[in-house]
């Protein structure tokens, strides 16, 4: 089920075409510290929604790591990194 959800969600952002991206860092119960990777865009009808993909270990707090970890999550859906118009990071 929830890989029918991620790509409903991917075929609505690669659909929309613009997106932005928010990446919050939080410890889960164990203390390991992970990315809650979230997508921002518009629907077809004009309607703007903002959808949980996933959780991504976080392997560091540097910019670099930073990146490498967002754009595998984006190659790894399949949407274009050039279409991301905003970014918002909180605690990351």
């Amino acid at each position: 089920m929830t890989t029918k959800v991620t790509q409903q969600i991917m075929t609505e952002v690669r659909s929309s075409k613009y997106f932005s991206i928010i990446v919050d860092s939080t410890p889960d119960i164990s203390h390991v510290d992970q990315l809650t990777f979230v997508v921002r865009y518009v629907l077809e009808d004009g309607s703007p929604v903002e959808r949980f993909v996933e959780f991504i270990p976080n392997a560091g707090h540097t910019g670099e790591d930073m990146f490498t970890a967002i754009e595998t999550t984006l190659q790894k859906h399949k949407i274009n990194v050039l279409n991301c118009r905003g970014q918002s990071y909180d605690n990351a």
